[in-house]
């Protein structure tokens, strides 16, 4: 989780005002560089001949994958006790755990390195009523939101092990000839749709058209996303592999949760739905006309971790 808070910290950028794309291709090859040469000082370190072998990785260079995944999301919702602390998993609410399907084309074009293409569809979602904090917790608001998700990634594989064989034969004596692991570290750029919903007289309601803050116009239905993260690959079979895969998703809006910024004064607001779901809260005198409703500062983010089958595409 710390190379998480560091790589979201270091890539924690509005695209609105930076002054060069030069400046995220940038970031983007000093990040790599950090991790390949972390993948170099551990094979150093660890000097273990038969976990960091890379004879057959061009039997590996073609894959597909599908599997599920678990999500979670930090934005303005819910949240452990006192103040919020920006991409913390201390805010993690366990009992708004969504989930989703995902499946990938993967490309390796060099021992180290590969390409990976992936398609998401998943649900995240949020509640007060799970806040630690009272006032959050007296707020009440709440969402959830199905999105689609596209990204393309780039991965170091830091250590290896590929002799097309099983994993659970790792320490077997026949290890050198059959074990298959990959340990990799990765990040990219993709983009994700999202439309947050709330309940309103038992029925799940688009927040999006409501304008619950009293925008003059919605704000967009999809955000740019820079996925981080790390994952295990362990064979099998000579064609098949399970891999779990751990991922960060920084992206560029704050209203994956409809929330932001300030509640809106008197009168904005005509449609029930919307005056309710502005400020559905328990105590209403605490939450006030012009009052704060979110923090605009802070983008929103969520994770995921997946686990999938992949095939190996190519004819050995």
């Amino acid at each position: 989780m710390e190379v998480y808070l560091f790589t979201i910290s270091f890539l924690n950028f509005d695209p609105l005002t930076m002054k060069s794309p030069f400046v995220l291709s940038l970031k983007f090859g000093i990040l790599l560089l950090i991790y390949f040469q972390f993948g170099c000082f551990l094979g150093q370190k660890l000097k273990w001949e038969n976990f960091n072998n890379r004879t057959n990785w061009r039997s590996n260079r073609l894959e597909l994958q599908a599997g599920f995944c678990a999500t979670q999301f930090t934005g303005d919702l819910g949240g452990g006790g006192g103040k919020g602390i920006d991409y913390s998993t201390k805010d993690i609410d366990w009992e708004s755990t969504g989930k989703g399907v995902q499946a990938a084309f993967k490309f390796r074009f060099s021992r180290y390195f590969a390409t990976k293409t992936e398609f998401s569809f998943f649900q995240i979602m949020g509640s007060d009523f799970y806040a630690e904090n009272p006032l959050r917790h007296a707020r009440n608001l709440s969402f959830k939101s199905n999105n689609f998700e596209f990204s393309q990634r780039l991965e170091l594989i830091f250590l290896a092990q590929e002799f097309n064989g099983r994993f659970y034969q790792l320490t077997s004596r026949m290890r050198r000839k059959r074990s298959n692991f990959q340990l990799y570290t990765f990040s990219g750029l993709g983009f994700s749709t999202f439309n947050p919903k709330a309940s309103f007289q038992g029925t799940l309601v688009e927040l999006r058209p409501l304008k619950t803050e009293g925008q003059s116009t919605p704000y967009g239905k999809a955000t740019l996303i820079i996925p981080v993260g790390f994952g295990i690959r362990l064979g099998i079979s000579k064609q098949i592999r399970v891999g779990i895969e751990a991922t960060c998703f920084k992206t560029f809006t704050d209203y994956m949760d409809d929330v932001s910024r300030f509640y809106p004064e008197s009168g904005v607001l005509t449609d029930p739905a919307a005056i309710y779901l502005s400020n559905p809260s328990l105590s209403p005198e605490l939450f006030l006309p012009g009052k704060r409703r979110g923090d605009s500062n802070q983008k929103d983010v969520y994770y995921r971790l997946g686990i999938s089958l992949i095939f190996n595409l190519k004819n050995r």
